[in-house]
């Protein structure tokens, strides 16, 4: 519990300390369009879509940085995994949680740890312009969350919880994919 609550605090500090994300990556051809454009090449069915409307928004213009966005979504699945975790954790320190409940949820909280741990890490790599470095962040991110769906679906079911679980593996897919415009555009010199 004390690394999630270490992790917060750190991705605290880097969103507080990184502002809008990486504006001065001059170095790099990085891909410019606006919300609009980004939310369609991101979203991949309707729920993505929604999620990416509130996260990134929807406008046509002006076109922004595809870093801007990238940060937008790298934030918002940081706040998301964080009021998961805090709900997670009191679940597990809560007596009248059913005994499988509350270790599923002490096993949920370090790996909620490790993700936001690694999102503090894309966004050090965002406000550090190591672009590049960010293809490794997400995926990591990903992969402590949707660990928990696997072990919380057996004892809690396709509960709230679950739900929130699955909406915050949902967001650090959405950054992916963002990352993904990042990196991935065509004459990209940076993957």
């Amino acid at each position: 519990m004390e690394k999630t609550t270490f992790a917060v605090l750190s991705l605290s500090l880097l969103l507080l300390a990184g502002g809008g994300g990486a504006d001065a990556c001059e170095d790099y051809d990085v891909p410019m369009m606006s919300a609009a454009v980004a939310f369609e090449r991101a979203s991949t069915g309707r729920a993505m879509s929604e999620m990416c409307a509130d996260e990134v928004g929807t406008a046509t213009a002006p076109d922004q940085e595809v870093t801007d966005f990238v940060f937008a979504a790298v934030s918002a699945a940081a706040r998301s995994c964080g009021a998961t975790a805090r709900a997670v954790r009191d679940m597990a320190r809560d007596p009248s949680t059913p005994p499988g409940a509350r270790e599923a949820g002490r096993a949920c909280d370090g790996r909620y740890g490790e993700a936001m741990a690694r999102l503090a890490d894309a966004v050090g790599h965002l406000n550090g312009c190591q672009l590049v470095e960010l293809s490794a962040d997400a995926p990591a991110a990903i992969a402590a969350v949707d660990d928990r769906t696997t072990a919380l679906l057996p004892v809690v079911g396709f509960s709230p919880l679950y739900n929130r679980v699955i909406g915050d593996r949902d967001r650090c897919v959405l950054a992916l994919r963002l990352i993904s415009i990042l990196l991935h555009h065509p004459g990209s010199t940076l993957a």
